[in-house]
């Protein structure tokens, strides 16, 4: 579990790193990754985590679970204004990706309330009814974009 946290630590610690200096000098207000590595590097592993997440017994079981939902709003708050690539901050102005972004932000939060309780049931609803929906719908139509 801890080796999964460093690793993705330092995933997305490179994917800083490696970018061009052009980016890294460039307005601090600008993105600086395109929406497919925030993807990539935190919405996926961490949503994987919440809907995998079954028979929780430990209480390091369940903060593994809020660290991935916490992951998930983060990357929402980056998504919400776009990322670095060609065109993405304009698709982000679209109502759609506004609702989708949103959306996945609220089932994160409901999946954040489900691990304060230790509530499997409101977790399996959360992750299954509340975040997946908006995540197919998004990338149904966006992720050809």
């Amino acid at each position: 579990m801890m080796l999964k946290k460093f690793i993705l630590f330092m995933s997305l610690s490179l994917l800083l790193v490696a970018q061009p200096a052009s980016l890294q000098d460039d307005d601090p207000a600008q993105p600086l990754l395109t929406v497919r590595q925030i993807m990539d590097a935190i919405v996926t592993p961490m949503t994987t985590t919440i809907w995998g997440a079954y028979q929780l017994q430990t209480d390091a079981e369940w903060l593994e679970i809020e660290h991935a939902a916490l992951a998930v709003i983060a990357a929402g708050n980056l998504m919400a204004s776009g990322g670095a690539g060609d065109g993405e901050q304009t698709v982000a102005n679209e109502a759609d990706w506004q609702t989708y972004n949103n959306q996945m932000i609220s089932a994160a939060r409901a999946v954040i309330t489900a691990v304060e309780q230790k509530d499997e049931e409101a977790l399996f609803a959360a992750g299954n009814d509340a975040l997946y929906p908006p995540c197919e719908s998004c990338h149904q139509q966006y992720q050809q974009q």
